[in-house]
């Protein structure tokens, strides 16, 4: 059984589904896939309706980071305070994108934008929701946007850490790795949310089509290095985006 973060994974026949619309580019190297789905398409797709930019790439390479800022900035609203959420537990390799990112932002006021930044740990740790501690601080904020950063799960083994994804749509943190928490999404925060994610692992029953494999995941063994270049480009991109 698939299981699997990535819009352009579940929709690869998008194009035949009335109310889906799927553009695919190449961009100085890096693929860029952009998914629209309607509520009319929502259901057939397992996917909220929204829009899903998938950016494939080399994280270390010059282009992939303006790109990325250029997608941030389609989906981010005009001007206001947004709450950067870093998502995960920090100890875990392959779940710490969300604390290395926002530890690397800088929060500051501007013109247009004011950035803040909160790191949620896991709540298996803290004992709180993700989501409950997101609406808490998006509340004190007056957050005119969450920017959720987690680590994903992806079915094919070749996307971890080749493959960021931006969605207006939030986020089920630990729903591809069939361990989802609560959603954090407007609904549940009071805010609209963007969530940007790296696949960082793929199920084992992936790669060998067995069900009793759903409960481990395969990663890349230089996932530590991976990780490291990855929330430095999401980090150099969202403060570009919101300069």
């Amino acid at each position: 059984m698939k299981h699997t973060d990535l819009a352009v994974e579940s929709a690869k026949q998008t194009y035949d589904i009335p109310g889906a619309e799927y553009i695919s580019r190449n961009i100085g190297g890096v693929r860029i896939t952009d998914i629209r789905v309607s509520p009319r398409a929502a259901s057939q797709l397992s996917r909220p309706a929204g829009r899903y930019i998938t950016l494939e790439g080399d994280p270390a390479e010059s282009a992939l980071p303006a790109l990325l800022k250029r997608a941030l900035e389609q989906l981010l609203p005009s001007g206001g305070t947004i709450l950067a959420a870093g998502l995960g537990n920090p100890d875990i390799t392959r779940d710490r994108l969300g604390a290395l990112t926002v530890r690397r932002l800088t929060a500051r006021s501007g013109r247009k934008f004011t950035l803040a930044a909160i790191e949620t740990d896991v709540t298996m740790r803290t004992g709180i929701e993700t989501a409950a501690m997101i609406r808490a601080a998006a509340r004190e904020t007056g957050a005119a946007a969450v920017l959720a950063i987690d680590s994903l799960c992806c079915d094919a083994p070749e996307r971890t850490y080749r493959t960021v994804q931006l969605t207006n749509t939030g986020i089920i943190p630990g729903s591809g790795a069939a361990a989802p928490r609560k959603e954090i999404s407007r609904r549940t925060v009071g805010a609209p949310v963007i969530a940007v994610g790296v696949p960082t692992a793929s199920l084992l029953s992936s790669l060998t089509g067995k069900r009793s494999h759903q409960r481990y995941l395969a990663a890349p063994n230089d996932e530590d290095i991976q990780s490291l270049l990855w929330a430095d480009c999401i980090s150099a991109a969202i403060m570009a985006a919101l300069r």
